[in-house]
Parts: C-alpha cells; structure tokens; sequence
C-alpha cells in the first residue's frame, strides 16, 4: 500500500469546471469519461452527503472505496467530511492499476491508500472501515462474487458502519419513456457494427447488463449480515455527452451488442457515433435513466 496527503478547497465552479476538481481532464480521457458528466457527480454527491449525515460528527473516517478508479468517490466524501471537522482515511481499491496511479496524481484526503485487489478477496484485517462504498459497480460482479464481496465488506466493517450501493445496472434503470430510445439506437448501432465487422461473431451478453431486479439487491445486501436503512431510485437526466460517456465503457458496449472481448472497441465506437442521430430522430434533449441507491449499517 502505498500513501498520499491530498487536501483541496471547495470550489464554486459549474459544469465541466467543476467536475473537474474531483475528476481531472487525464482521468476524464483516458479511464473515467461518465464520471466527468455533472450529472454523475451530482447523484454521488446527494449519495456521499447522506453517508455523511449517517457517520455524525467522528473526527476521523476510515473509508473503503472499492472500485475506486481515480477517485472520484473519495473526493466527494472528502468535500462532504472536511466542513465538519473530520478527517478522511481512504483505501482505493482497484483492479485498474492504471487508474489507481492516476488517482494518486487527483484524489483528495487527509490520507489516501492505494490497493490493488478484487472486492472478493479483500486483503484487510477486520472491522476496520467506518464506510464502504460501492459506487455502480456492484453489477459487474458475477452473482457468487457479489455475495463474496459483501460478506468480505461485512467483515472489514466496524460496528455501526454504513455500507453505499448505487447501481444504473439493474431491473428498473429504463424508464418507459426512455425505451424508444434504446430501441433505436440498438438497431442503429447494430447497423454500424456490421458494417465495421462484417464478420464479427456475437458473443453471450456481458454481465454488466444482467440485470437484477432491486428486491435482488436487498436480499444480498441482508444475506450479508447489513440492516438497509435507506433506498432510492434516482431518476436522472442523461445529456448526449453522458450517454456517449457510458458507451466508452466496455463492458456496457460488449453487453449492449452482444460483442466480444476482441469487439469490444468497435462495440463502443458503434455506440458512440450514433447517439447524436438517435436523439436528432426522437427530438430529445435528455435521456431519463435510473439509479439504485442502498444505504445499509452493521449492526
């Protein structure tokens, strides 16, 4: 594990200016792009503002912020924290090893900690976190690994802690309005795809987009020992930019096309260039989606 000091001053800027303190222009290119969108940042920061209410005013947090990328998540509870006097301790983990040197060039926190380890397999001695967060991540974890990693969460956890869940992966993230759109930018990205790789082979659907149903995720957040004390569907409003931004992931292209790990790239770009026309087609200035917000503690 390696450290950082890192303490920044709250900022009034908007838009990109503004993210741009916790989510820096290298970040937003090359590891991060949907965490740049302000609408993203907006949703984490009513999540990581409730987390805070919920720790009281202890003098030091100690927070677990697995798939951390470069460390938007952090920063935030950071911001929410420092105007109440207490100090934030922060473990980074990350199977991106890459974005985890990034996040020590751009994270805020009285102490940060860089590990690099699966959420299933937690190389931490117990109860030593105040906070975890899982920040729409959760869904990428197959469904034996998700209960591993909660019941490694559980272990870490001090008594008392309060343990976040947001996902925009589950059963319920489209609203009705919203399915035209995804309709239509399928076909036309599928459209795009095939002329791109005319020979490509589908793959089975990745498993960021098996979607569970939210009741799903209460029942493994409570299989792992937690108490939810808080839950949320968060209706957000998506630019054109946002949606391109979650189309550079891959894992979402591969989902979303039926790509391969090889397609993968392609998926994304097919994706990306025909967002535009999809709104132009709907007339459509936002795309609404949901998110899943969980707030649970360890008894």
């Amino acid at each position: 594990m390696a450290t950082r000091n890192n303490k920044g001053s709250q900022t009034k800027a908007t838009g990109r200016d503004r993210t741009r303190r916790y989510v820096s222009d290298a970040a937003a290119k090359s590891f991060e792009p949907f965490a740049a969108e302000v609408a993203y940042v907006n949703l984490n920061e009513g999540l990581l503002g409730r987390v805070a209410n919920r720790l009281g005013k202890n003098p030091e947090v100690h927070l677990l912020d697995i798939a951390a990328g470069t460390g938007l998540i952090t920063s935030i509870l950071y911001d929410k924290l420092h105007p109440r006097g207490s100090k934030l301790v922060s473990t980074l983990l990350d199977l991106d090893l890459p974005a985890l040197h990034q996040a020590r060039k751009d994270v805020h926190a009285d102490r940060a900690d860089f590990l690099y380890a699966s959420a299933d397999y937690l190389p931490v001695t117990p109860e030593l976190y105040h906070a975890i967060t899982f920040a729409n991540s959760i869904h990428l974890l197959d469904n034996d690994a998700k209960s591993r990693a909660l019941a490694e969460t559980y272990r870490v956890m001090k008594p008392g802690g309060v343990i976040a869940v947001n996902s925009t992966f589950y059963d319920g993230a489209y609203p009705e309005e919203s399915k035209p759109f995804y309709s239509r930018w399928i076909r036309r990205a599928i459209v795009e795809i095939n002329q791109r790789l005319p020979e490509r082979s589908k793959s089975g659907a990745a498993q960021a987009m098996e979607f569970l149903p939210k009741e799903r995720y209460f029942s493994l957040i409570t299989d792992a020992g937690f108490k939810i004390v808080e839950t949320r569907e968060r209706r957000v409003l998506l630019s054109q930019a946002a949606v391109r931004a979650i189309s550079s992931y891959a894992e979402f292209a591969k989902g979303a096309l039926h790509a391969s790990d090889g397609d993968a790239d392609e998926a994304s770009r097919a994706l990306q260039v025909t967002v535009q026309q999809t709104f132009r087609d709907l007339s459509m200035k936002y795309l609404p989606r949901n998110w899943l917000e969980i707030l649970a503690v360890k008894a």
